[in-house]
């Protein structure tokens, strides 16, 4: 394997274990901050952040990169909103395994918006992904059961799948750089709306909060997002959508190992199977397409 690939691959996977870990640590950090407030505090220290690193490109920012990532924004507010009120009322595990159902939705919401068929692989990996959904959370009473913050998790992945696709469609347009820091713009704007109103900033804040707040604009945020915007140039496309997508197991590792959450044999079944699915979504129709190039769809050795 390249050398450049392969630094490529720990990068990815290293931002696989931050974004894992976030979910352990967001939850955590619910116990001091209030949802909207602490999603317009990251968003605004990681906007700054990136802001200073990247000058000159963000000084070139036109009315159009504006417009544009208050849109993809929006959808990011929304996804991220059913999340963080979704993690209030349901484990680590169960939020971070059913944030990434998003991979699914997308090939059929491309469908509706674009007419154009996203292959039998999708109904297949749809079928996997509802069977998971249904281990996960319909398997009795308590930490098993379905509920509210389990039904917004599977929102939030409808919204962030809208976002995807708006991402698609302005990224081709626009510098990348600026419209990952509008769209935290948008999101500390609209967060904001909603905070200073209707939420009260906690009068006594741990240090643990504090290095929750922290981890999660330094490392989830900015960090993150340094490492996987470099580490894409380099690893390919299967690479970088299966190792991604081991987000959902670092996150219901670390929410067992620090949270203290139970994760049940059949939920461990459900994450599998939202796992096959995932795969069966991101990188079956590049593995199809691939050996069709080559002339072959054989298992090669």
């Amino acid at each position: 394997m390249n050398h450049s690939v392969l630094w490529a691959d720990i990068g990815l996977l290293a931002t696989a274990v931050v974004w894992g870990a976030a979910f352990a640590v967001l939850k955590d950090t619910l116990n001091t901050f209030q949802p909207m407030t602490l999603l317009a505090v990251r968003f605004a220290l990681a906007a700054m952040i990136l802001s200073m690193i990247f000058i000159r490109r963000v000084s070139r920012m036109r009315w159009v990169d504006l417009k544009a990532g208050f849109i993809v924004g929006f959808l990011l507010f929304l996804g991220f909103i059913a999340q963080t009120y979704g993690l209030v009322y349901t484990t680590a595990g169960k939020n971070a395994f059913l944030t990434t159902t998003y991979v699914v939705v997308v090939p059929f919401m491309g469908w509706v918006l674009t007419r154009r068929f996203p292959g039998f692989h999708a109904f297949l990996s749809a079928g996997l992904c509802i069977a998971g959904v249904g281990f996960l959370t319909l398997g009795g009473e308590g930490v098993g059961g379905f509920n509210k913050g389990d039904a917004l998790t599977l929102l939030c992945a409808v919204f962030y799948s809208a976002q995807l696709m708006s991402i698609d469609h302005y990224a081709k347009r626009m510098d990348p750089i600026l419209l990952a820091v509008t769209q935290m713009v948008a999101m500390v704007v609209f967060c904001g709306i909603f905070a200073i109103p209707f939420e009260t900033w906690p009068t006594d804040i741990s240090v643990r909060g504090l290095m929750g707040m922290a981890y999660l604009v330094l490392f989830a945020t900015v960090l993150a997002f340094a490492v996987q915007m470099t580490a894409q140039r380099h690893s390919p496309p299967t690479h970088v959508s299966l190792i991604l997508s081991t987000e959902s197991f670092f996150g219901a590792l670390t929410g067992v190992v620090f949270l203290g959450e139970r994760f049940t044999g059949k939920m461990t079944l459900g994450a599998a199977f939202v796992f096959g699915a995932i795969l069966v979504a991101e990188v079956l129709p590049r593995w199809v397409r691939q050996k069709t190039e080559t002339g072959s769809v054989g298992i090669s050795k």
